[in-house]
């Protein structure tokens, strides 16, 4: 990730004066900046009347390569312990840090992701400040009920506290309801890719000779299933091998399972290529995102075995490239995205005669072109401009629910 840049408060590199500060400071804290969240920041930075700071736990994670160039983003990134657990990091912010932070910005409004620490120490500050917090979750009942019994006491305590929680979709919503959270309080803000990166690609490409082209390098068979992220446990790599080997022969006979990613299973993806007759499983290590938009325009089909994503964006990504896709029920996307039949196939990785029942419908389907492009119509909603919309839908309900329709007044900074 390049260094992290800071819009200058007082003069440009002319000497001329900027203009004077918006009428309301909104702070979003996060882990890390992802680059499909750079256009949707961007637009929320745009927003007349706004000034954004992004305040982030750290500037990448042991798991991510990614290069993520975040523009005039205002972006601070304050100093936090990091551990590595098993296929995530947990941050553990310093609340002095964090608070000292909040209080030299003294935002109207607070963004935090998540309900663990930052967003506790948020609230704390919001209480103390009586400004409006937003959360932004994306849970599913699933990961929220695998939580340890204080993660989700600490989980109701703040969902009841906010003034206002972000979801991705459906079953986020669901999972809010759960902890309290009336209707009224949730709006969603959908995940979508960098659909500026990937029209950037598809436009300046010959589809049909650079998928030729491709295939011929990697030695891919006629037709490509893609698995496209980690190779960690929750992504569902090991029920996936074992439902692909329980595919007919003749169904497998002209397919490529193609792997573009890293991580600690990698090895079980190797031994899989080295046990399987040439081109039918094919491993690429991970790639950027927008080299990755032609990994997707190679392929016929994405599979999504997730054993708990809260979401899946590798399922937007394939959609927007017209690819159907085999989707986990498992994944916080499923029920908002697919359509079983219409635009793709679901199942359940660990029940593997079903999955591998899903494989065989969408490997031997004559009909894989339309549902890809009913995939596409289906992802036009999902853009960096809806899920910015549904933040500041957030943040504007959650300062009217608070009494803040004017900035509070600015007391004395915190001290660092």
């Amino acid at each position: 990730m390049p260094p992290l840049k800071r819009p200058s408060t007082a003069a440009d590199e002319t000497g001329d004066l900027r203009p004077d500060p918006p009428t309301m400071r909104v702070a979003v804290l996060t882990n890390i900046l992802p680059p499909y969240r750079v256009p949707a920041y961007q637009l929320l930075a745009n927003t007349p009347g706004w000034q954004l700071r992004v305040m982030l736990n750290a500037e990448s994670e042991f798991d991510r390569s990614w290069d993520v160039d975040p523009g005039d983003l205002d972006l601070e990134v304050i100093e936090t312990i990091s551990l590595r657990r098993s296929d995530t990091t947990l941050h553990l912010p310093s609340p002095r840090r964090l608070l000292a932070a909040l209080g030299r910005f003294r935002p109207d409004a607070i963004v935090s992701a998540e309900f663990g620490a930052r967003t506790l120490i948020s609230w704390l500050y919001c209480a103390w400040r009586s400004v409006p917090l937003v959360v932004w979750a994306e849970h599913t009942r699933a990961r929220m009920r695998a939580a340890g019994p204080l993660r989700r006491l600490l989980s109701g305590f703040l969902a009841k506290r906010a003034g206002t929680v972000v979801v991705a979709g459906a079953e986020s919503r669901r999972t809010m309801r759960e902890l309290g959270v009336s209707d009224d309080r949730i709006l969603e803000a959908p995940n979508t890719h960098d659909t500026i990166v990937f029209a950037e690609v598809q436009n300046g490409l010959d589809v049909d000779a650079a998928r030729e082209s491709r295939r011929a390098q990697l030695g891919c068979r006629s037709q490509v299933a893609l698995v496209a992220g980690r190779l960690f446990s929750v992504k569902g790599i090991e029920p996936l091998l074992v439902s692909w080997q329980r595919l007919p022969e003749e169904v497998r006979s002209q397919w490529t399972l193609l792997f573009v990613g890293d991580g600690p299973l990698a090895q079980a993806v190797a031994d899989a290529v080295a046990s399987r007759p040439d081109g039918e499983i094919v491993h690429v290590p991970a790639v950027q995102p927008r080299e990755l938009v032609g990994f997707y325009l190679t392929s016929d089909l994405l599979i999504f075995p997730s054993l708990g994503d809260v979401w899946g964006l590798a399922v937007n990504e394939a959609m927007a490239c017209g690819l159907p896709v085999v989707c986990s029920t498992r994944a916080g996307c499923a029920e908002d995205l697919i359509v079983a039949g219409e635009n793709g196939w679901l199942a359940d990785p660990l029940d593997v005669t079903a999955f591998t029942a899903a494989l065989k419908q969408a490997m031997t389907c004559e009909h894989r072109n339309t549902l890809g492009e009913r995939a596409r119509t289906t992802l036009r909603p999902y853009t960096p401009e809806a899920t910015a919309e549904g933040v500041r839908r957030a943040v504007r309900l959650a300062r009217e629910m608070n009494g803040k329709r004017q900035p509070p007044h600015r007391g004395p900074r915190l001290s660092a």
